[in-house]
């Protein structure tokens, strides 16, 4: 009879460290202008390290920047990722025509504005891959922040980019 009368308080003890643990919790959250959110992520997986870097989204857009092999001149590339996850590239931007670069409106919209062509469509992926190399500057690019892919790949390492949905703790 005392071990199960020991064990019921040994029971009681644990379920109120943890009662207390959730409400200093609550309490940090609330006090501290915290709140749990579900916000997207980019995804940066190294296949050869199998290791993965996640970048948070505030506002599901982000941006790919390299130098162009041929041309030397740098493209932009404006992705935004969907309530399913789904990166949509929805414009790219250059300074030079010729190989490897669109001519026509490839079923959107092509403009030059100032120099500077635009093409706006939609393409839908899953993924991105891309195999690093230190000569384009690969980067991701979110608002003011850019992010050489070089800081989650050795050269001619490949990256498998993706997104998802993860919980959060953020400030307010």
């Amino acid at each position: 009879m005392e071990k199960s009368n020991a064990h019921i308080l040994m029971k009681t003890k644990q379920n109120l460290t943890i009662i207390f643990g959730i409400l200093i919790f609550i309490f940090i959250i609330f006090n501290f202008n915290f709140k749990i959110m579900q916000t997207k992520i980019l995804v940066i997986y190294n296949e050869e390290r199998n290791t993965e870097d996640i970048l948070a989204i505030s506002d599901s857009k982000f941006e790919l920047s390299y130098i162009h092999s041929v041309h030397h001149t740098p493209v932009f590339e404006l992705f935004e990722i969907n309530k399913e996850n789904k990166i949509i590239l929805k414009e790219t931007r250059f300074s030079s025509l010729g190989v490897g670069m669109p001519t026509t409106d490839e079923g959107g919209t092509f403009i030059n504005n100032n120099g500077e062509f635009v093409l706006k469509f939609s393409r839908e992926f899953d993924n991105i891959y891309i195999r690093v190399s230190p000569i384009p500057q690969h980067a991701i690019e979110l608002g003011d922040k850019r992010y050489p892919l070089l800081e989650f790949a050795e050269s001619e390492q490949r990256l498998k980019i993706y997104a998802k949905d993860k919980w959060m703790m953020v400030g307010k």
